[in-house]
């Protein structure tokens, strides 16, 4: 008489087994090839990667494929729209949202399960979610510190900024920098760097305490008071106290303000490890790190995905389980790895990558709706109007706030 209700429920069981499905299930089946494709800076890891994935897993072979950044976006794009994707893809966290509202990501809630969500930079995972769901697993993470030039500092009589300064102490040493033949700070402002350009913008805001989108991505609130301020904050270092140097409005961080900090022109500017590796290579250039002014900083990041379309799915899997393991990923990232608990062994216990772990804590997130990448275009442009006399920070937010709600109109 109880043959069918147990039988149901070993159906049942049965059923959450497979749903419930974990890497190390996939371990046990996985074969074959899984194909990564990163971007170019991977290029000098990847013989460490390949002879650590071969020890642990000889049955299934790796192949990572380093692409140049331009134009890497758009080859991922129309490699999974032609059925043809990578089994893996490393994504900055800036397009995670964008790509996974497009349909060309799997859910990656299974393998996030068995990670130690705790240990990892809170906005480099947050960024890595869409819609309630984890669409990719970091593996970088990067948080804005700033750099002062000492040779800078010392010629204007300038004490060394500390790591609890706030945006107005940060203005104002930047007036005492610009002197003739130096600027107090330089910032990004071309489309062309998205992520460095937001990375001031975007902390200024919120130390106003203002914000791009509301609480529930669904409409902008990027020409509130608030917000409206911390855009005048910024735009005002170049339009009412100059002291950015000329031409800001098209530049980038890595093509104009490295170089203009490396001649000693430049007494401070924002960035991520990136700085840190290329200041490293100049003995003769003075510099020090301090914490983004209010501790507020912008997360940003790599996290890799598993495309619709993938061919070795399991693999995939048991690849991204495999880098998220802090002895792995501290020795495979050369640049500043996502989880936490890697900055306490070698090489990121050095003392001087320890601002990078303490930045990581404070660094936030920016939105994860669907079209970011449209909505990041906007805010861009339009700040970029505000520097040329175009339009004024009310007018340009305004703008901003109008066409940013027909994007999420369209959601």
């Amino acid at each position: 008489m109880r043959t069918a209700p147990l039988r149901r429920i070993a159906l049942l069981l049965a059923l959450v087994g497979v749903l419930t499905m974990n890497v190390s299930t996939f371990a046990a089946t996985a074969g074959g090839t899984v194909t990564v494709w990163v971007w170019s800076w991977w290029d000098t890891q990847v013989p460490i990667a390949m002879q650590l994935w071969a020890k642990d897993y000889p049955g299934i072979t790796l192949k990572i494929e380093p692409l140049p950044i331009n134009g890497y976006l758009d080859k991922f794009s129309a490699s999974a729209l032609g059925g043809t994707p990578p089994d893996v893809i490393d994504l900055d966290v800036s397009w995670a949202s964008t790509v996974a509202a497009k349909g060309l990501l799997q859910p990656l809630d299974d393998v996030a399960k068995m990670l130690d969500v705790k240990d990892y930079s809170p906005g480099v995972w947050a960024s890595s979610r869409y819609n309630g769901h984890q669409y990719a697993i970091p593996n970088r993470a990067a948080s804005y510190v700033f750099y002062y030039n000492k040779t800078v500092f010392d010629k204007a009589g300038v004490p060394y900024p500390t790591d609890n300064w706030t945006y107005p102490e940060m203005l104002q040493i930047a007036r005492k920098l610009t002197i003739p033949g130096q600027f107090g700070i330089g910032i990004a402002a071309d489309l062309s760097d998205p992520s460095n350009v937001m990375g001031l913008l975007a902390a200024m805001i919120w130390a106003n305490g203002g914000d791009f989108l509301s609480a529930d991505g669904t409409k902008a609130t990027i020409n509130s008071p608030k917000s409206v301020a911390g855009l005048t904050f910024w735009s005002d270092l170049y339009t009412k106290y100059h002291v950015v140097p000329d031409g800001t409005p098209n530049f980038t961080t890595t093509r104009d303000v490295i170089p203009l900090f490396e001649a000693n022109k430049v007494g401070m500017l924002t960035s991520t490890s990136t700085a840190f590796d290329e200041f490293s290579q100049h003995k003769d250039l003075r510099w020090g790190m301090v914490l983004s002014p209010d501790k507020v900083n912008v997360s940003g990041g790599w996290a890799m995905g598993v495309p619709v379309g993938a061919q070795n799915v399991a693999a995939a899997r048991v690849f991204l389980e495999w880098l998220a393991k802090p002895e792995n990923m501290g020795k495979i990232m050369n640049r500043t790895p996502a989880r936490l608990s890697v900055y306490k062994a070698p090489p990121w216990n050095n003392p001087e990558y320890a601002i990078f772990g303490q930045a990581l804590k404070d660094a936030r997130a920016l939105p994860t709706v669907g079209d970011w990448a449209s909505i990041q275009t906007v805010i861009i442009t339009n700040g970029q109007k505000i520097l040329v006399g175009e339009l004024s920070p009310q007018q340009a937010a305004d703008a901003m706030a109008q066409q940013i709600d027909a994007l999420l109109a369209k959601k």
